[in-house]
């Protein structure tokens, strides 16, 4: 049997379900019809007064109809066939009412999930964005360039700053085997999830699959910070001195501590 037979099958048979009730007209059947209409009444007002979501959007709705509609068959002189219309007519309405909600939750699912999939978007280009100048300002932390009078320690690593009677160590440090930017803990020197490449001198951070690059570098051969445009690296005017450890900024009259 083709689809479109059974659809056709299926759009009639509430007729042919009343048309039966109508024809038969007898006692039993018009009295369970009557029963459930009584049983529709009630419900319908049980629904109205209620307050939750399902009772005013979703039953009293179609309920509402339901009793409308066998209100106006009231004005039938045929007890059967007002009985048989009604049966037809309710089944008819609930159909439609069941496809309308599933389109409306169909819609309200794909709008959810667009907004879902912007959010996830925006989050992924917003938090990249943050990864990005965390990382710049984490690499230049690490290198000693978060502001002026500040160094890393040649030999030990220690991130430092300068005061009045001269460098005085702060609770960070660059570890000289991994390059790892380590916090200065109760028991020792606890690894970030930062760290600077020994080889290419990439800041990169710690992810679910190891450690990835960020845009930020501090050139191995002449300690300038540079950032990975288009075409490659390119220097910026800041570097960490290679001999001092001292951050940089290249000025008119060249390279002086910032």
């Amino acid at each position: 049997m083709k689809q479109e037979t059974i659809n056709i099958i299926i759009l009639l048979s509430p007729l042919v379900i009343g048309g039966i009730i109508a024809a038969v007209n007898t006692e039993g059947v018009n009295n369970t019809t009557e029963k459930a209409e009584a049983w529709s009444r009630k419900t319908q007002a049980n629904a109205g007064s209620k307050k939750g979501w399902f009772s005013r959007y979703i039953a009293n709705p179609i309920l509402w109809l339901i009793v409308k509609f066998s209100d106006w068959t009231d004005n039938f002189a045929h007890r059967g066939l007002k009985n048989g219309t009604r049966v037809a007519a309710t089944i008819y309405l609930i159909g439609i009412w069941c496809y309308l909600l599933v389109v409306a939750f169909m819609v309200i699912a794909a709008v959810a999930i667009g907004l879902f999939v912007i959010y996830i978007v925006l989050k992924v280009l917003f938090k990249s964005d943050d990864d990005v100048n965390d990382g710049y300002e984490k690499g230049r932390r690490i290198v000693g360039a978060v502001g002026s009078g500040q160094r890393v320690n040649q030999n030990t690593g220690v991130i430092q700053k300068e005061g009045v009677f001269g460098w005085n160590d702060t609770d960070e440090r660059i570890d000289a085997e991994t390059g790892k930017v380590q916090s200065k803990g109760v028991f020792g020197y606890n690894d970030t999830d930062t760290r600077i490449n020994q080889e290419t001198g990439n800041i990169q951070k710690d992810g679910f699959f190891g450690y990835n690059d960020t845009d930020t570098r501090v050139n191995p051969d002449t300690g300038v910070i540079q950032k990975n445009g288009t075409f490659g690296w390119n220097d910026t005017d800041e570097r960490i001195n290679p001999e001092t450890g001292r951050h940089q900024k290249n000025g008119m009259f060249g390279w002086t501590d910032a």
